[in-house]
């Protein structure tokens, strides 16, 4: 009896990974995401959908463990951006 629950089990893990991947905005997100880290914001802005759905979508893939939003966030929030350099600060004192 013991086998069969645990093949319940995984039976089940296996069908919400399928039901997470059965939004093709979510295959989309978790490609890119694979690829390069991006914002929420980033993200939406390659997608037609609004950030707040982007962090909807987000919030469901991490539920399944696709995810770690938060950890990711911590990681990256601070990251200096690479499109900006910031100005040197002795522009002036050539």
């Amino acid at each position: 009896m013991p086998r069969s629950r645990a093949h319940a089990a995984q039976f089940r893990q296996t069908l919400a990974l399928f039901a997470i991947f059965g939004h093709p905005i979510r295959v989309v997100m978790f490609q890119r995401l694979a690829k390069t880290p991006m914002t929420a914001g980033e993200l939406a802005r390659t997608l037609p959908v609004s950030r707040t759905a982007v962090v909807q979508h987000l919030k469901r893939m991490e539920a399944q463990g696709l995810a770690p939003l938060r950890q990711w966030l911590e990681k990256h929030r601070n990251k200096p951006s690479t499109k900006h350099p910031p100005a040197s600060t002795n522009a002036g004192n050539s």
